[in-house]
């Protein structure tokens, strides 16, 4: 299958997926050892941790998988259209002020701030895969690890590469892995101050969105 999107869209992912993969990192290192960026790991440990009687582990576990499915819900309700418009930025804007309410929340070490990260990242996955009709994941690889395998296995029998989606992919495992190794190198010192950057990243993509649309004529919220 084809991949055909703007250049700005394939910057802004790339950025966005650096942004979720400096997160998870933090969650591992920080925030209970645990994954904030997607759920597959979290639902395991949750059902782990219901199975052995450990309520509290259990709800903290629940906690993370209702934020992120509560940001992608935000998505939903606002969205109404793939155009890129000001309900994106007005997402952004606020995706970048949940990720600097989790570092501060996690700098008091209050457990709350993995629900706000979660949620950001819920809302970060639920627009890029609305935008991309569930081409683009931004948060997390498994689907770009499994299109690699795909695409290589029907090439192998003769079928044509898509260049772009590979492309893309790999712009966005590159970037997710790159957000991990800054993490890694600076978590030590920043701590969870390390999340700003992050949360200043997503707020560029809204600004430049914001500039974008206000250069093309559209000066009017949606209603």
């Amino acid at each position: 299958m084809g991949l055909h999107l703007p250049r700005q869209v394939w910057v802004g992912t790339t950025v966005l997926a650096f942004a979720a993969g400096m997160v998870n990192a933090a969650g591992y290192l920080g925030f209970e050892h645990q994954a904030l960026s997607h759920l597959t790991g979290t639902s395991s440990l949750g059902a782990l941790a219901f199975g052995a009687g450990r309520w509290s582990a259990a709800a903290q576990l629940a906690g993370v998988i209702a934020s992120f499915v509560g940001g992608g819900f935000l998505a939903g309700l606002v969205l109404n259209g793939r155009t890129l418009s000001w309900r994106y930025v007005g997402l952004f804007a606020f995706q970048s002020a949940l990720l600097l309410l989790a570092g501060m929340a996690l700098m008091d070490e209050q457990r709350w701030g993995g629900f706000f990260a979660a949620a950001a990242c819920g809302l970060q996955n639920a627009m890029t895969t609305f935008y991309s009709e569930s081409a683009i994941r931004s948060t997390h690889l498994t689907g770009f690890f499994t299109d690699l395998g795909l695409l290589l296995g029907q090439r192998s029998r003769g079928a044509p590469l898509p260049w772009r989606r590979l492309l893309l992919g790999g712009l966005v495992m590159a970037a997710f892995g790159g957000g991990g190794v800054f993490t890694a190198l600076t978590f030590n010192q920043w701590g969870f101050r390390v999340l700003s950057v992050p949360a200043l990243l997503v707020a560029s993509i809204a600004v430049g969105l914001a500039i974008q649309l206000a250069k093309s004529g559209a000066r009017k919220l949606p209603q």
